[in-house]
C-alpha cells in the first residue's frame, strides 16, 4: 500500500473512532481482573465473576474466558470485594480487593472442589495487588494514608508527585522535563496550559510562578484525593499527551458510610527566624556621619525580625444521600498567613538630595571629596544640575532613610551617594479551596459522577516601600468534571467524561502611570503593570473496552478546546530614565566633559578608579535629563492607534485530537503483550479577534539562508514583511500543521508464579 493511501486510511479510521464518541483511556479509573483455576492450577473457564464495591455497593458481573481470564474494565478506585461461582466448585469469596488509579489490580481466585452452596473467603494480599502484571508501564501509587500522613510543607500534594524513583524535586522524570508531564483529575487534564510545569517553580511565566497552585490548574487537597499515580516510564497509547510523566489522580467518593476529618495546623511567630542581613545592620563606623546625615547622632539600624504565623485548617465530609443509589463528597481547605518578606531598595542619601556628589580621592588615604551644586555646575557648563531632580531626590532621602549597605555605593565606613533602604513588606496569604463531588447509580449498569473545585486566592507581594501599592496577585481557578459509565454488557463498556478547567488570576501592577526613574539611584515604584489572564480547557472524551476471548481492545481519542485570554498594561505606558549608560561614549563614557577627567579639568581632585560608577550613577541623577526614553503604542486591530493607556486584549486559541487504539493480549496466563497506537494532531495557534502578523517568508528558511550564504562567503539581503495571517483574517495559519505525530506502543509483561498455570 502506499503512503498516501496508507495515511488516507488510517485517518478515515480515526475519524470513525472519533464519530462513535471514543476517547481518551484509563485516567482516573482503573482495572480489577485476574485468572480463575481449580486446585491442579488448571484455568476454570465460564465461572460466574461479580465485583461489588463494598463502599457503594455497586456490582458488576462477568464470566471468565477459555483461558480463565475474567476483567472488569474502567472501575472507580476504591475497595471492592471478588465473588466467583463455576459448576461443581464451592463459591469464592476475595475481600480486600483496592482497585488502583490507572492500574491493573490483580485478583486471581483458585477454586475448591465442593457445592456451590459452600463459600469459602479469603483476604487478598495487599502486596500483591500493588505488582503491575499486565503491562510494562512503571510507577508507584500513592493511596489516602500516605497523601494524608506524610509530611510535607503546608500539605502540598504536588510536593508528593515527586517521591517517585527517577524523578527530581523540580519535576523532572526519567530525563523528560517537568513541563512534559501530564496531570489529569478524574480524568479531565488539569495542566497549566501556557507553562505545564509541575515542579517547584515556574520559571516560563513570572506571574504565574506567584500562585499558589502553580503546579496544576487546580489546587489539590490533601483530604480530597483518594490516590494517584505517576507513571514515569513506558505509558500505554490509552495515556500520552505528552512525553512525559503521567500523573493520575482521582477525587474521593461517599460511600453508604458516613465518613469526616477536620485538622487545624499553627505556626506561632516565635518559631520564625530573624532574616540574615536584617541581623548585620547596625551602627556604622563613618567619621562624616554628622555631615552626610545632617544630624550629630546615629542610631542603630538594625531591622526587627519579620513576621511569619501560618494557620491551616479544613476537613471532609462524605456519606449517603439514597442509601446504594446517591453520594456526596465535600472539602474545604484554607490558609491563612501572617508573613513579612525582607525588601531592599537602593535610594538616595540626604547629601545627595542636597544637590551633593561624594565620592574618594585616588589618594592612598582615599579622602571624600564632596562637591556641591555650584561646583558641579562649573564642572559641567553644559549640563547643570537639575533643580526638579534634585528635589525628587532630597524627598525621596527624606522619606525613606537608609538603613543597609547592601546594595548602592555607600559602606560602614564611606558614605558616598546611595545606600539600601531595608524594611519588612507585608505578604499576607489567603488561600480557600472548596472540592465536591456527587456519585450516581443511575441503573446497576450505568454510573454517573459530577465533581467541582472552586479556588479563591490572595497571595500577597512585596511593594516597591511601605507605603506603595502592592502587585498582589488574586487567583481564583475553577474546575468541572461529569463522567458516565455504562456497562452495556458483560464484554462491552464505555466511559464518557467532559472536563471543564478554567485558571484565572490577575496580578495587579503598582502604577498606571509612565515610568520615570533615576536607574541606580532611585525608583518611586516598581512600574509593574496589571495583567489578567484567563485559560479555559474544555476536554471531551469517551472510552470504549470490548473484551474478547483472551483480548481486550480499547478504541480513544480525546478532544480539547483550549483558549488563552490575556489582558495586560505592559505596553500601556511610556517610560524615561535618567540612565548614565544611555549619555554618548557609553556607560556615561561622556557627560558633556569627559566624566573621567571632570576632575582634573576643574582643579579638583581626581576621584579612585574604584568609584567611577558611583561619580557617574550620582552625576546623571542630579542632571536629571532623560537619556533613555521608550514610546509604546498600542493599535487595534485596523492599525488605528489607541489612547495611551489601553491594554492589549488577546485571545489565543487551537484545538487538539488525539486518538488511540489499544489492544491488550493475554496470550498466556502470566504473559500478556499490549500493543497500540497513539496519534496527535494540533490546530496551529490562532488569534481569536484577527490580531496574527506573518512573515512573507518563514523565518526557519530565512535563518537556513543566512548559514548556506555564509558557508558561500556571501551576504543575504533578503526583504522580509508582514501581513495578517490566521482563520480570522481569511489566511494561512501563523505555521503549517504538523500532521506526523503517530506514537506506537509495544509493551511485553510476564511474571513467574509457581503453580499459577500449568499446560
Amino acid at each position: 500500500m502506499k503512503r498516501a493511501a496508507f495515511l488516507k486510511s488510517l485517518g478515515l479510521l480515526f475519524a470513525l473512532l472519533l464519530l462513535s464518541n471514543v476517547a481518551f483511556g484509563q485516567a482516573g479509573t482503573s482495572t480489577v481482573g485476574g485468572i480463575v483455576t481449580d486446585p491442579d492450577g488448571k484455568v476454570v473457564a465460564g465461572a460466574s465473576v461479580t465485583l461489588t464495591n463494598t463502599g457503594t455497593n455497586t456490582s458488576r458481573t462477568t464470566t471468565s474466558n477459555d483461558v480463565g481470564k475474567y476483567s472488569f474494565e474502567f472501575v472507580q478506585p476504591g475497595d471492592y470485594r471478588v465473588e466467583v461461582e463455576a459448576k461443581g466448585f464451592k463459591k469464592s469469596v476475595l475481600n480486600d480487593i483496592h482497585a488502583l488509579v490507572a492500574q491493573s489490580t490483580a485478583a486471581d481466585v483458585k477454586l475448591e472442589l465442593g457445592q456451590v452452596t459452600e463459600t469459602v473467603t479469603v483476604s487478598a494480599n495487599a502486596a500483591d495487588q500493588l505488582i503491575n502484571r499486565d503491562d510494562a508501564t512503571l510507577g508507584n501509587t500513592f493511596v489516602p494514608k500516605q497523601i494524608t500522613e506524610l509530611p510535607t510543607n503546608a500539605r502540598s500534594v504536588p510536593a508528593l508527585l515527586t517521591l517517585q524513583a527517577a524523578t527530581t524535586r523540580d519535576g523532572n522524570v526519567a530525563g523528560a522535563r517537568s513541563d512534559q508531564a501530564n496531570v489529569t483529575l478524574d480524568g479531565v487534564d488539569i495542566n497549566e496550559t501556557q507553562t505545564n510545569s509541575v515542579g517547584a517553580s515556574v520559571q516560563d511565566d513570572p506571574i504565574a510562578s506567584n500562585l499558589p497552585n502553580n503546579n496544576t490548574v487546580l489546587r489539590l487537597n490533601s483530604e480530597a484525593i483518594q490516590e494517584f499515580r505517576v507513571t514515569t516510564t513506558n505509558p500505554n497509547a490509552n495515556q500520552g499527551h505528552s512525553s512525559g510523566a503521567q500523573i493520575s489522580l482521582v477525587t474521593r467518593s461517599g460511600t453508604n458510610d458516613w465518613h469526616g476529618s477536620a485538622f487545624e495546623l499553627y505556626r506561632s511567630a516565635g518559631l520564625a527566624a530573624n532574616d540574615f542581613f536584617n541581623n548585620r545592620n547596625g551602627r556604622f563606623v563613618a567619621t562624616d556621619a554628622a555631615v552626610v546625615l545632617g544630624q550629630a547622632k546615629v542610631g542603630d539600624m538594625r531591622s526587627p525580625r519579620p513576621q511569619l504565623i501560618r494557620h491551616s485548617f479544613g476537613g471532609s465530609l462524605g456519606g449517603p444521600i439514597v442509601k446504594d443509589r446517591a453520594f456526596f463528597f465535600y472539602s474545604y481547605e484554607a490558609l491563612r498567613q501572617t508573613s513579612q518578606t525582607p525588601v531592599v531598595r537602593t535610594v538616595p542619601l540626604p547629601s545627595l538630595g542636597r544637590g551633593e556628589l561624594r565620592y574618594r580621592d585616588n589618594t592612598a588615604a582615599q579622602n571624600i571629596v564632596t562637591l556641591n551644586t555650584t561646583q558641579l555646575n562649573a564642572a559641567f557648563p553644559a549640563l547643570d544640575m537639575n533643580p526638579a531632580a534634585i528635589q525628587v531626590l532630597a524627598a525621596a532621602a527624606a522619606k525613606y532613610p537608609f538603613n543597609d549597605f547592601t546594595t548602592g555605593d555607600s559602606s560602614t565606613s564611606a558614605l558616598l551617594n546611595t545606600a539600601g533602604f531595608r524594611f519588612n513588606a507585608n505578604t499576607p496569604v489567603e488561600l480557600n479551596s472548596h472540592v465536591g463531588k456527587f456519585d450516581f447509580n443511575l441503573t446497576p449498569n450505568q454510573q454517573v459522577f459530577v465533581r467541582t473545585n472552586v479556588i479563591y486566592d490572595l497571595t500577597g507581594q512585596a511593594p516597591q516601600f511601605p507605603d506603595t501599592p502592592a502587585p498582589n496577585v488574586w487567583s481564583h481557578p475553577t474546575g468541572l468534571a461529569a463522567g458516565h459509565t455504562w456497562t452495556i454488557n458483560e464484554r462491552l463498556i464505555n466511559r464518557f467524561t467532559y472536563g471543564y478547567t478554567r485558571e484565572a488570576f490577575t496580578q495587579q501592577g503598582d502604577s498606571e502611570a509612565n515610568q520615570i526613574s533615576f536607574r541606580f539611584i532611585f525608583s518611586p515604584l516598581g512600574f509593574s503593570r496589571t495583567v489578567t489572564r484567563i485559560t479555559p480547557v474544555q476536554t471531551i472524551s469517551d472510552d470504549l473496552s470490548w473484551v474478547k476471548e483472551n483480548h481486550t481492545f480499547q478504541f480513544g481519542g480525546t478532544i480539547r478546546l483550549v483558549k488563552n485570554n490575556r489582558i495586560g498594561f505592559g505596553s500601556a505606558f511610556d517610560n524615561a530614565i535618567a540612565n548614565p549608560s544611555f549619555y554618548s561614549g557609553g556607560a556615561g563614557g561622556s557627560l558633556s566633559t569627559p566624566i573621567s577627567n571632570f576632575a582634573t579639568a576643574n582643579g579638583l581632585r581626581p576621584f579612585s578608579s574604584a568609584d567611577r560608577a558611583a561619580v557617574q550613577n550620582a552625576v546623571s541623577a542630579l542632571i536629571g535629563r532623560f537619556s533613555q526614553y521608550t514610546a509604546n503604542f498600542t493599535f487595534d486591530q485596523n492599525g488605528a492607534l489607541e489612547s495611551q493607556g489601553t491594554p492589549t486584549d488577546r485571545t489565543f486559541a487551537t484545538q487538539e485530537y488525539e486518538p488511540y487504539v489499544q489492544d491488550i493480549w493475554k496470550f498466556r496466563p502470566n504473559l500478556t503483550f499490549t500493543l497500540g497506537l497513539r496519534y496527535s494532531l494540533s490546530r496551529p495557534i490562532y488569534e481569536t479577534q484577527g490580531f496574527e502578523m506573518k512573515s512573507n517568508v518563514p523565518l526557519g528558511e530565512f535563518f537556513q539562508q543566512r548559514l548556506d550564504a555564509a558557508a558561500r562567503g556571501q551576504v543575504v539581503n533578503t526583504s522580509i514583511t508582514f501581513d495578517r495571517s490566521g482563520p480570522v483574517n481569511g489566511r494561512p495559519p501563523l505555521y503549517d500543521w504538523d500532521k506526523n505525530n503517530f506514537q506506537p506502543r509495544i509493551a511485553v509483561a510476564w511474571f513467574s508464579v509457581e503453580g499459577l498455570w500449568r499446560e
